[in-house]
């Protein structure tokens, strides 16, 4: 049995502990493993796990599921129909149990070489999976409700912040919602208990910036992020990061983080100021496992 790294019993809505369950009954059943990624799993984390007052928060949900291939995913998704409790819609990873709308997204080995999937039949609608099989890797096993007793895996936020960001720059600009997350990310971070991991194991990262604990643990984050990307996921977000921070840039992802924020200008020199040293704990990271 998986360690609970959380027990969040009591506090997630009944809704979504029967779409869960539900969906948890027939995954087991078929030996299919997944986890939440998306919007619920940014609530699940900052908010239930973390104590992290919130903005906004969703009740859709967001899974990946890990899968050989579309005849694996096809049963999954047959089962669940077969319960009378889940409807498809006419997208076609979307389902509704209820109230709650639950979008099914598979990965793993059904992924081509560029770590998408192309929907059947036509197989002309091609999704990014970049990040998902990283993030799986590294996920938590929370307990969501002990009666029933449901335990789901959940992305840590370095894995959480792999997928957005690839998923932001992938559908810019469809998905500014993506990098209103990433800055929410850097900015909370260090209530995922890394300040007391800047002090007990990387001091170094707090002497390097001067004592100032919010860019160190920024910096960690970015190297949090470098240790569970794969090199070509870890490829991708170097390109990014680049393309973001460099002079000349239209900044577009800064653009999109503070969009709606008052004093912009000054906001816009911060979070610049953050998403380098960020960077800088990423690359840093990438050369050590190099070395």
């Amino acid at each position: 049995m998986s360690k609970i790294s959380f027990d969040l019993s009591g506090k997630i809505d009944r809704p979504t502990i029967n779409a869960l369950s539900a969906l948890k009954c027939e995954s087991d059943a078929l030996n299919i493993p997944f986890f939440i990624v998306g919007a619920l799993a940014r609530d699940l984390i900052l908010k239930h796990a973390y104590e992290v007052e919130l903005s906004r928060m969703t009740r859709d949900i967001d899974l990946g599921v890990r899968v050989a291939d579309w005849e694996q995913f096809n049963r999954l998704t047959d089962a669940l129909i077969a319960t009378g409790r889940f409807a498809s819609t006419r997208e076609r990873q979307r389902f509704r149990f209820d109230t709650v709308l639950l979008d099914i997204v598979p990965f793993g080995a059904i992924m081509d070489e560029r770590k998408r999937i192309s929907w059947p039949p036509e197989y002309s609608i091609f999704m990014s999976v970049v990040g998902f099989d990283e993030a799986y890797e590294s996920s938590l096993t929370v307990r969501l409700s002990s009666d029933p007793e449901l335990d789901i895996r959940l992305p840590t936020l370095p894995g959480l912040f792999l997928m957005k960001i690839i998923s932001w720059a992938e559908r810019y600009p469809e998905r500014s919602k993506d990098a209103e997350d990433l800055l929410m990310i850097m900015q909370k971070y260090e209530y995922g208990g890394n300040l007391e991991r800047l002090y007990d194991q990387e001091q170094v990262l707090l002497q390097e910036e001067g004592f100032d604990a919010r860019l160190a643990v920024i910096r960690l984050l970015g190297c949090d992020i470098a240790r569970i990307a794969a090199p070509d996921t870890a490829a991708a977000v170097t390109e990014i990061l680049d393309a973001e921070t460099k002079s000349g840039s239209p900044y577009r992802l800064i653009i999109d983080m503070i969009r709606g924020m008052p004093m912009r200008d000054e906001k816009f020199a911060e979070v610049r100021l953050h998403l380098e040293k960020l960077k800088q704990g990423f690359v840093d990271a990438l050369a050590g496992k190099e070395d």
